[in-house]
């Protein structure tokens, strides 16, 4: 078939589309309504020959290769002008009618995306309702109706399909012509789970909008974030990841702070966006959460495999939790573990105190507070065996100190922080605090009373990463 089948000019320059599927350019158009135009007589439906007004003029050149720019023309009662139907059977261009205050657009995608990805686009907050493949695209789209611009002439393209990592593209179609829009997608390796089963996780997944000020724990303090990505239920992270892919996907039904999950892009409009996933990317075992969002509940095992950044741009990285543990003990062993002074003997003067009154339920020191230093324990002050609740980072206090200070402290005092300090009543003690280099501790067993006292057990451990672990070796001295 060719253009003359498949489109009618009516009497007064409606160009109607009637008739197959074959897609036309833009210069298609331009030749064919000339051709019309200095035919003798008018034939069949298309109402146009040498005697009607001229139908259209290029601005630019008449090339084949470059995306045209038509103008319809009015002359009179004779307006020239396409409707949205017939818009949707041309491309490679753009084109004005009724004095322009009508104008169509060319929009092509173009880049390396999955095979038959499905690909739409957004104007002015609305998807376009579909005419084409699923495969990059070229159209025409309406960007000026009744002398005004819609939405400034600023479209979106979006390829967001289950199982491929998204993209999408802002363009301005203002200036006519074609605008190309770049799309990258590829199939997801994250994404093991079907739609329905992603679904089901609504129930382990909370997404809120709102302020919150957290603090990791790993030393930067507390930093604001913009929403809350809260897990429960046992919900993984990869499986976290994937129900938020299933929030803003093409066909999503979800509203996110009152905007459609299927073009939701970015918490808060000052942060760089994600466009392979909105909410963060999975990678390696590890989820990438985008700017703003805090993660909470997040499964112990999985507790340092995920990266976050703060509304300030800053990038948080949890911080590594780890355990000293000795094992082989017996009920009423004396256990104490402590940081070494690099001879093998325990780091009393760990710390310079603030001088303190007798009955002071709390501590100050000169020096920062070690970032490995556990969260609550036993503090030795004098050699006086001391339990503190917190420590308090930015002004170097330890809090809640109980029993309350048995006697007046001065700065030539010993203060250290032993890791475990205890009388056990069971078969191991384990502490955990966060990592933050590695270092050596001295750890003492004594049990030398009861119906099996042993020799008293003394090494050293190296704490690394992974934390470390001994069995005491337990000698008879009997």
């Amino acid at each position: 078939m060719a253009i003359v089948d498949d489109f009618s000019i009516s009497a007064t320059g409606d160009i109607r589309h009637v008739s197959g599927s074959t897609v036309y350019s833009v210069l298609d158009l331009h030749v064919w309504l000339q051709d019309l135009a200095d035919d003798a007589a008018a034939t069949g439906n298309d109402l146009l020959d040498i005697l009607a007004p001229n139908p259209s003029k290029l601005d630019g050149p008449r090339d084949a290769a470059v995306a045209s720019r038509l103008n319809l023309l009015t002359s009179g009662s004779v307006a020239f002008n396409i409707d949205d139907d017939a818009a949707q059977y041309i491309n490679f261009g753009s084109i004005k009618q009724t004095g322009a205050t009508v104008q169509y657009s060319g929009l092509q995608t173009i880049g390396g995306i999955v095979a038959a990805s499905p690909v739409y686009v957004v104007q002015n907050g609305n998807k376009l309702t579909k005419f084409w493949s699923d495969v990059h695209i070229q159209i025409l789209i309406k960007v000026r109706t009744g002398g005004s611009l819609i939405d400034f002439g600023n479209v979106t393209a979006f390829s967001r399909k289950w199982g491929q990592t998204y993209s999408h593209f802002d363009v301005n179609l203002a200036a006519g012509g074609e605008t190309s829009a770049a799309l990258s997608t590829a199939v997801d390796s994250a994404i093991t789970l079907t739609e329905a089963q992603a679904a089901l996780l609504s129930s382990k997944v909370t997404v809120t909008f709102g302020d919150t000020t957290q603090d990791l724990n790993n030393g930067n303090g507390s930093k604001l974030y913009k929403g809350t990505i809260a897990l429960s239920g046992g919900c993984t992270l990869q499986e976290a990841y994937q129900y938020l892919q299933y929030l803003t996907r093409e066909t999503s039904s979800a509203t996110l702070n009152s905007i459609p999950g299927w073009r939701y892009r970015v918490l808060n409009s000052a942060y760089t966006e994600v466009p392979s996933a909105p909410f963060g990317t999975f990678a390696g075992g590890t989820f990438f959460v985008a700017q703003g969002w805090y993660l909470s509940g997040v499964l112990a095992a999985e507790s340092t495999k995920y990266q976050l950044i703060a509304h300030d741009g800053t990038t948080q990285v949890p911080p590594t939790v780890v355990g000293i543990t000795v094992g082989n003990l017996v009920s009423g062993d004396r256990v104490l573990v402590a940081r070494d002074d690099g001879s093998g003997n325990i780091l009393k003067d760990e710390y310079t105190p603030v001088a303190a009154s007798s009955g002071a339920t709390s501590l100050t020191v000169v020096e920062s507070i070690k970032t490995d230093t556990p969260s609550s324990g036993v503090i030795r002050i004098k050699g006086e065996r001391y339990t503190y609740a917190s420590f308090t980072a930015a002004t170097k206090t330890f809090n809640t100190l109980s029993p309350a200070l048995s006697g007046n402290i001065v700065t030539a005092d010993d203060v250290f922080v032993p890791y475990i300090d205890v009388a056990t009543t069971t078969t191991s003690e384990t502490v955990s605090f966060t990592y933050n280099a590695n270092f050596n501790c001295r750890v003492d067993v004594r049990n030398g009373s009861g119906v099996a006292p042993i020799v008293p057990f003394t090494t050293t451990i190296s704490v690394t990463n992974a934390g470390a672990s001994v069995n005491a070796s337990r000698n008879s001295d009997v």
